[in-house]
């Protein structure tokens, strides 16, 4: 038997029970979550395939859950990870209200690994690099959970005129200096972001920039040398241990 349709009202009180929103979620009709994040702007900026039936997705970072519930409205079996409980931002709420299916793990990223994940046809890994201080560890980490498609967004601590082409560059935020928030790590331009993903074998389909935010459309790769120096570099630690060939 199913369960009563939720009204529009116990929605409403489902929404305020939330003290912040992120991300902006249409749950019914009408009724959007108040997320400070633009996310329908994101996501048609960043153009996922419209039919991923039979995808195996990853949201890393997924927060309240937008692009999770996106990626699952389009046909695929996802995954949502956050370091956060689900019901300690708007996932567990915005989930009931739509019904999700989408299986949530609390999980930091350093702790992600192939052999107990497998890989994913789609790896979204939206808005969190900046806030992690290995970026190089994080997108190998993400490298071994990738099997074709990758995306990445990110703040753009210099937008530098030379954008994908010139010299890649970062800004070290100490402490709490980038917004009051002291898990804002660093600030990469456009050519750094690439030239990081194309280290750890992403191939950059396509690359766009809104004001400080860039993004990135990746595919995987496989480079022999690249995956030889990483194994050198993280020797019995290397977050790739387990990459399914």
């Amino acid at each position: 038997m199913s369960n009563p349709p939720i009204s529009n009202e116990e929605i409403r009180a489902a929404v305020a029970s939330v003290p912040h929103w992120y991300h902006r979620i249409e749950l019914a009709p009408g009724i959007v979550t108040p997320g400070i994040n633009d996310s329908p702007r994101v996501l048609a900026e960043i153009c996922l395939p419209n039919d991923l039936k039979g995808a195996r997705a990853l949201d890393l970072g997924t927060r309240d859950g937008y692009f999770a519930f996106e990626l699952e409205r389009r046909g695929a079996d996802v995954l949502a990870v956050d370091y956060c409980a689900s019901e300690s931002t708007g996932f567990a709420v915005a989930a009931k209200v739509l019904g999700s299916r989408v299986r949530f793990q609390q999980a930091n990223i350093y702790d992600l690994r192939p052999r107990d994940l497998g890989a994913f046809d789609v790896v979204l890994f939206l808005g969190l690099i900046y806030h992690l201080p290995d970026p190089m560890r994080a997108i190998r980490i993400v490298r071994g959970l990738s099997r074709r498609w990758m995306w990445l967004e990110s703040h753009l601590g210099i937008t530098d005129p030379g954008g994908s082409t010139g010299t890649p560059m970062m800004i070290f935020y100490p402490r709490d200096t980038l917004g009051g928030d002291a898990t804002n790590y660093w600030g990469p331009n456009r050519a750094c972001l690439r030239a990081m993903l194309e280290e750890n074998e992403f191939r950059v389909l396509a690359e766009s920039q809104i004001g400080n935010r860039g993004f990135f459309r990746c595919e995987v790769t496989a480079d022999e040398r690249l995956s030889r120096m990483g194994q050198l570099a993280y020797g019995a630690d290397d977050p790739r241990a387990g990459l399914p060939e």
